[in-house]
């Protein structure tokens, strides 16, 4: 009996992850536009679940930048101007070449040939439904070397927040060869402990995906 108890216990306890993990690809995919309405009480009838779970797995994506709870028991998936996105974007450029510029210098060989492969698994995933989470895949491993694990934290926060607009998501395969591109660069100058040109690259990289961003949005009105 105790052990039965226990164990649902620790289904209640993963139902807020399961329902944010189920919002959150309906959000990054593009299936939920931002600014649609999250009423708890469809989102307790669509996942079989009572209305707490459901509060705690909204509150997990606010706490990501990805819905804003109203005090109405209903949530709204975030809603940014253009100036925000650029400003988010202008945030994980300082960010995130920072963090590459730390990281540098305490690369391995080893640690470089695993990045190499996580890239060329990303790039293998970029035409496919999976390419943002090998993206991101490529991003991070990048980054942990720095051992700013609180920074990386709020670069993917940023990026979550940013790839609400990557409806983008929906035209990304028209430019991945840059994305491709781009990345063989940063991994090149990383392995001749290049600081200077991998940072480089990053930013170039990263204001290219801002300005794909921003058109998307600018086009989709």
């Amino acid at each position: 009996m105790a052990a039965s108890m226990l164990s649902q216990r620790k289904r209640q306890g993963t139902a807020p992850e399961t329902i944010a993990a189920a919002l959150r690809a309906d959000i990054l995919s593009g299936a939920t536009k931002p600014g649609a309405l999250l009423r708890q009480e469809d989102l307790a009838a669509r996942f079989a679940m009572s209305r707490i779970p459901v509060r705690d797995a909204l509150r997990l994506l606010e706490a990501e930048g990805l819905v804003t709870i109203a005090t109405n028991r209903s949530a709204q998936v975030s809603r940014l101007s253009r100036s925000e996105v650029a400003e988010i974007y202008h945030l994980r450029c300082l960010l995130e070449c920072d963090c590459l510029g730390l990281a540098i210098p305490r690369m391995s060989e080893t640690e470089i040939d695993r990045i190499e492969r996580i890239r060329q698994r990303a790039e293998i995933d970029a035409a496919t439904p999976e390419w943002n989470a090998g993206d991101w895949a490529f991003h991070e491993a990048l980054y942990r070397p720095s051992g700013h694990d609180r920074q990386i934290e709020m670069i993917k926060g940023l990026r979550a927040t940013s790839d609400l607009y990557a409806v983008a998501h929906l035209a990304l395969p028209r430019e991945r060869k840059r994305w491709l591109t781009d990345h063989r660069a940063i991994v090149a100058a990383c392995r001749g402990a290049r600081t200077a040109d991998a940072v480089a690259a990053l930013s170039s990289h990263l204001a290219a995906a801002r300005d794909f961003v921003l058109q998307q949005m600018q086009d989709n009105g």
